[in-house]
């Protein structure tokens, strides 16, 4: 009798973790929408985007709202990350510094092995540097880049933004060396 009990549970346990994950189109999230519904409203709010060009606050809205309902409702999928990327892509744009800061920030401590973490990470130094005229912020994720991930494109970015941090656009300009400073190959002018 014990036996088939635990057979029972092992069956059940086995049966519960399949239907978790086989990744049905039409498994329910955390508020009760399906996986295809939140799929087809965000490609319904991608296809009216395609035509903004400028951006738009209650499109960008929606489409932030769309985003990340999809992560909510299904944050051990693989488009979850996808989805809260994009978001903080659209509050970026609305100025909407601090909510696209927390995005990122759900992103590296959810999802840390997601493929664009290291574009995340200097997405958030940016944000400090160029909006918000935070240095010291700035450049812990800057670094943080350059620590973690040394290889990926990012970190060459990071690297020329540590070097300029707090320079101004001319002052970065001007630190250039100019075409007539070594014509002759000598290395002065």
């Amino acid at each position: 009798m014990r036996t088939k009990r635990i057979v029972a549970i092992g069956f059940s346990i086995l049966a519960i973790s399949f239907y978790a994950c086989n990744g049905d189109k039409d498994n329910k999230g955390a508020a009760g929408m399906s996986r295809q519904t939140c799929i087809d409203s965000m490609n319904a709010i991608d296809s009216k985007l395609k035509n903004i060009t400028t951006p738009d606050p209650v499109s960008y809205g929606k489409a932030i709202t769309a985003w990340t309902n999809f992560a909510t409702n299904f944050p051990n999928d693989t488009l979850a990350p996808v989805c809260l990327f994009r978001a903080a892509s659209f509050a970026s744009s609305l100025n909407q510094y601090q909510r696209a800061l927390s995005l990122y920030d759900t992103i590296a401590k959810k999802y840390p092995n997601f493929y664009k973490a290291a574009e995340c990470a200097f997405s958030h130094g940016n944000i400090y540097e160029d909006k918000m005229k935070d240095t010291a912020k700035a450049r812990v994720y800057y670094q943080l880049v350059l620590d973690k991930y040394p290889k990926d494109q990012w970190a060459m970015q990071a690297r020329f933004a540590l070097k300029n941090l707090g320079k101004t656009p001319d002052e970065i300009i001007n630190s250039f060396p100019s075409k007539d400073s070594d014509k002759d190959g000598s290395g002065t002018k």
